[in-house]
């Protein structure tokens, strides 16, 4: 079995590393002076936002209860089936010779052991492929598209060289990935925004998903616009971000983006009865996850580089922006929440960061003055 590399959490093209791009790729190639739609989308992935850096998170932050439940089903399966396995090889030497000397005994219990014993391996490995790339690793990995500097930085793993920097230029290939998901009448088309580091022969050397999943080109394109507006034009004019990630993510928290994933407009108040035992299990293999892993840490240089300028009226989350799950459209923080939020402005101002009124108030001065 060939497994991926560690640095993606949905690895679905780490076969091409050393090979030629597709057809498809090179069709499908972005630009990052050219428009690639009318309107620029923000989906959901941002950490923060201002003049000099966008930070967004990477694709599988919002799926990683997934790889847990993933790993706990495989695991559980692994042990049961070595168990059984275990139990179908010794099984002679627990019977009577009598039953021992039965003819067609041996030949069973050999054949029962090797099924369950191959079985179990074969989950083991599914076991240990989520495990190796999602445990023991980062709590997220974010990626900054630095306009100061014209490059973007992407932590991929906690090893050295995990941090990778990609100039912003059109001699970079950035293209609309896409594959296809599911299988029968079931299956569908997925769309995302790579990044192809290549070699001089043309061939594929690693590469990197910018943004989220869609399912439609126009999505996508969206998507794409909103970074290629951004580093070209800065954030003036963009849309406000979909929501702002929490940088450190409580249980509370991983519940409740689990818990969004899994309620339902037409029951109302009665889906979070109906779903709760499923949110709980989602939300304890989300933070069994990132219980084993460590936070992601830049390097000072780049640090500094990304790094708001004071008083920057475009800098959010503002010091009264709620940070989390329930920022998103229609979600209703609890007071808890609210307090949450309450407490941490004073320290977010003493940062430098505005609040929203006096963030409207620079831009309209600034307007003005303009004018």
């Amino acid at each position: 079995m060939k497994f991926p590399t560690k640095d993606e959490r949905t690895p679905f093209y780490f076969r091409q590393v050393g090979k030629p791009l597709g057809q498809w790729e090179l069709e499908h190639r972005l630009s990052i002076s050219r428009p690639a739609i009318d309107e620029a989308v923000e989906y959901g992935n941002v950490y923060r936002i201002d003049s000099t850096c966008l930070e967004i998170t990477d694709e599988s932050q919002s799926r990683m209860q997934n790889v847990g439940m993933l790993w706990l089903i495989c695991s559980a399966a692994t042990v049961l089936l070595l168990t059984l396995g275990l139990l179908a090889a010794t099984s002679p030497f627990r019977d009577s010779a009598e039953m021992m000397a039965k003819g067609g005994y041996w030949p069973g219990t050999i054949i029962g052991a090797l099924i369950t014993l191959s079985a179990g391996g074969f989950f083991g490995l599914l076991a240990f492929d989520p495990m190796r790339r999602n445990m023991f690793t980062l709590k997220r990995r974010p990626i900054r598209l630095n306009r100061k500097t014209r490059r973007i930085y992407a932590i991929r793993t906690k090893d050295a060289g995990g941090i990778w920097e990609v100039p912003w230029s059109e001699d970079e290939f950035f293209c609309v990935g896409h594959r296809r998901m599911g299988g029968l009448s079931r299956a569908y088309d997925m769309y995302d925004i790579r990044h192809y580091q290549l070699d001089a022969d043309g061939n594929v050397v690693r590469a990197f998903v910018l943004g989220q999943f869609a399912l439609s080109l126009e999505a996508i394109h969206a998507q794409w616009e909103y970074y290629r507006r951004y580093m070209q034009n800065g954030p003036a004019g963009l849309p406000e971000p979909h929501h702002f990630w929490a940088p450190r993510e409580t249980f509370w928290e991983g519940y409740k983006i689990c818990r969004c994933g899994k309620s339902s407009s037409a029951l109302g108040a009665l889906s979070d009865i109906i779903f709760l035992p499923f949110v709980l299990l989602d939300a304890f293999a989300r933070w069994l996850v990132l219980v084993t892993c460590s936070d992601p840490v830049w390097p000072p240089e780049i640090e500094a580089a990304c790094k708001p300028m004071p008083n920057d009226p475009y800098a959010r989350p503002y010091a009264d922006d709620y940070i989390g799950e329930r920022s998103r459209p229609g979600g209703k923080p609890s007071r808890e929440d609210l307090e949450r939020m309450w407490v941490q402005q004073p320290q977010r101002q003493r940062d430098g960061a505005l609040t929203r009124a006096e963030a409207e108030d620079l831009i309209r001065q600034q307007t003005e003055a303009a004018a």
